[in-house]
């Protein structure tokens, strides 16, 4: 499925050589995830929980274009290319996939991690929790040139094998980077139960975060080491008041972290290495309704974000974090879920969200500076409404569900020049609980579920941001990009847990 379609035969350029076919947008991935879920009763008011995971993927993506690769190509001296024939003498050859190539840009992944936390049932007044996380993610990008047979097809589409190599038998690289990511938390957290129908919650985080990033060197880089370091103080406080058997109210104060993305390690823009964690105060004030077949809720929040970050791309390609400064986000969030006769059920849900930017954004065109008029427009790539509507049956033996969800439009640009329209999607699950002794395997599903039931075609969100698609003093950032909507999706899944 392609929004632009790509060349459904191989397209030449001026050169005779093939410059875009579809064959060539091949996006292999493959991913596997482990956790291990432990828990330890130590006493009868302390318990511990201990959850290591580990997440691999390796793939790649890349578009319709082939990649010119010829003894003129090594920009920086990183690598010697004699051993290949000059563009001049590729364009002569009467070929029209020599000295062209097709380049995935590929991503492998690693990310062992560790989640413990301790549980401490002091009184009958006080709970205490602390807790520990780490984490040590590596992830490797390259974009490894591979040869392209006759009929415009790649030799092979997996990065591993049939790549190119200068002089000395080292792979060419149009991007070599090596990043290490140490990150850890650690917290404290007491629950208060100060009276019979009040519970305050309090709570103290530390999160710390390193990125450490080699660039290995490449066509169009030079070799260097650059690291930097991000650390906040989280604190949370949350109050609850039971009004009578049904009725809750509550208020929570959250403040969190978001590091930016490992590539400002590697862009050469003036302070990049310098972004600043984006931050944000988070309150929600609300109130909940349960009775024994349904449960309401209505919570009004407010999200207070400084140096809000939003993926871009720069003029090279790369991605590139934007700055977009304050951005508050305001809104309401209602929920409505319940049992019906004869083992049905059924959930809805309705959000509001007004994603507003506090600021006017500066930038830049040829070093004269523009200021954009973004102040009191909606932050890119946030619906103002989201309904959700789901039925399902469940008897314990088999399950259920058939629901839908819209969207309304999102817009690609700071300055809501260009959106993509909203959208509704139809979703079907179906299940059947296993029969286990209980004795290894606690429980087992075996799960059915097709996404995009009626294989809608539609733009799922925003892949890169760009400050403005209209222009502005003579200046225009380019067009956004967007995420296409998958197709109607068939999965089927077995899970089980011991």
């Amino acid at each position: 499925r392609k929004f632009d379609p790509y060349p459904s035969t191989p397209a030449l350029g001026s050169n005779g050589k093939l410059s875009s076919y579809y064959e060539l947008a091949q996006n292999p991935f493959q991913t596997f995830t482990g956790v291990l879920n432990t828990q330890f009763k130590l006493a009868d008011n302390l318990s511990l929980s201990v959850i290591p995971y580990y997440f691999w993927g390796n793939g790649s993506g890349v578009n319709s274009s082939s990649y010119a690769l010829n003894r003129g190509s090594n920009q920086n001296g990183v690598f010697d290319l004699s051993n290949l024939p000059t563009a001049a003498a590729y364009n002569a050859d009467g070929s029209s996939t020599t000295g062209v190539y097709y380049r995935p840009s590929r991503t492998q992944t690693w990310r062992p991690g560790i989640t413990t936390k301790l549980n401490w049932d002091v009184n009958d007044e006080h709970s205490v929790q602390v807790g520990y996380w780490y984490e040590r993610a590596r992830q490797s990008q390259t974009q490894p040139f591979i040869r392209l047979k006759s009929n415009g097809k790649p030799e092979s589409i997996q990065p591993d094998s049939d790549y190119m190599v200068d002089a000395n038998g080292n792979e060419i690289q149009g991007r070599d980077r090596y990043t290490v990511t140490p990150a850890q938390k650690v917290w404290a957290q007491d629950t208060w139960y100060f009276a019979p129908d009040w519970t305050l919650v309090g709570g103290l985080a530390f999160m710390n975060v390193e990125r450490e990033g080699t660039n290995h060197g490449s066509l169009t880089e030079r070799p260097e080491k650059r690291d930097q370091t991000y650390n906040k103080l989280l604190p949370n406080v949350g109050l609850k008041y039971q009004l009578d058997e049904r009725d809750q109210l509550f208020y929570s104060l959250s403040r969190n972290m978001r590091v930016p993305q490992n590539y400002v390690l590697y862009d050469p823009g003036t302070g990049s290495i310098d972004s600043k964690p984006e931050t944000s105060w988070n309150h929600e004030l609300g109130w909940r309704y349960t009775e024994q077949d349904m449960t309401l809720a209505a919570t009004l929040f407010y999200l207070q974000f400084k140096d809000r970050q939003v993926s871009s791309k720069d003029v090279n390609g790369d991605f590139a974090d934007i700055n977009a400064g304050a951005v508050d986000n305001s809104g309401l969030e209602l929920e409505w879920s319940g049992l019906l006769p004869h083992h049905f059920n059924y959930y809805t849900s309705y959000t509001y969200t007004r994603a507003k930017q506090k600021d006017d954004l500066t930038v830049f065109n040829n070093g004269a500076a523009i200021e954009l008029p973004t102040s009191g427009k909606q932050f890119t790539n946030v619906p103002k409404n989201m309904l959700a509507a789901n039925i399902g049956y469940d008897d314990g033996s088999y399950y259920g569900t058939f629901g839908a969800k819209l969207t309304s439009k999102l817009y690609g640009d700071l300055t809501n020049d260009e959106s993509i329209p909203g959208r509704t999607i139809f979703n079907l699950g179906a299940g059947i609980y296993l029969p286990v002794d209980k004795k290894i395997v606690k429980d087992a599903t075996l799960r059915l579920n097709v996404d995009n039931l009626f294989d809608k075609e539609y733009l799922d969100g925003v892949y890169t941001t760009k400050t403005n698609a209209g222009t502005y003093s003579g200046f225009r950032d380019g067009d956004p990009a967007y995420i296409v909507g998958v197709e109607r999706t068939v999965t089927v899944s077995l899970e089980a847990n011991f």
